[in-house]
């Protein structure tokens, strides 16, 4: 697997990725690319035409599952928020790749954070006012956002070890049974 670095690996991977195949974010990550003034504004403009087809297939398949699904309880809300909340990951690991400009990436991100903030909003806005269940979807409601994602994409990061299921105390040490 080899990194771009020329304007055309970078669009056959962000057309990968704004299709959907979150395999090409690993190729991003790795990529570089200096933005001259011949391909700056095409390169901006595929980046964002990338972002914003996988943000719209993000929302078609949140909008569907409260479609489909018939919340019985707050449990089964949770479940939407959850999955919701995981296929978000791809985006914001996307925009925060290292390869894109600067200014790119903190458009991208406010884009991202704005476009949570409204769906949430919204969300807590159909809350029925009389639900038994109305504190804990509002609960609910309000771990729904991005700054998690974000501390796992973080976390990640810093632990370029495979993840295990030890755990370790903060002493250090670890118990061997």
């Amino acid at each position: 697997m080899s990194s771009p670095t020329t304007y055309s690996e970078w669009v056959n991977l962000l057309d990968k990725f704004g299709d959907g195949d979150d395999t090409a974010l690993e190729e991003l990550s790795m990529g570089s690319f200096i933005c001259d003034a011949g391909t700056a504004s095409r390169f901006y403009s595929r980046v964002e035409d990338a972002y914003k087809k996988r943000k719209q297939n993000w929302l078609e398949k949140f909008q569907r599952s409260f479609q489909l699904q018939s919340f019985k309880t707050e449990d089964d809300f949770e479940i939407a928020l959850r999955n919701g909340k995981q296929n978000l990951y791809p985006l914001s690991k996307f925009i925060v790749l290292k390869g894109l400009p600067e200014d790119l990436r903190k458009t991208l991100k406010k884009d991202l954070e704005d476009f949570v903030a409204e769906i949430k909003k919204s969300l807590k806005d159909n809350v029925s006012k009389i639900s038994n269940g109305r504190e804990k979807t509002l609960i609910l409601l309000n771990t729904f956002g991005l700054n998690d994602i974000h501390e796992e994409i973080r976390t990640d990061k810093k632990n370029h070890k495979q993840n295990t299921n030890e755990i370790i105390p903060p002493t250090g040490r670890k118990i061997i049974f």
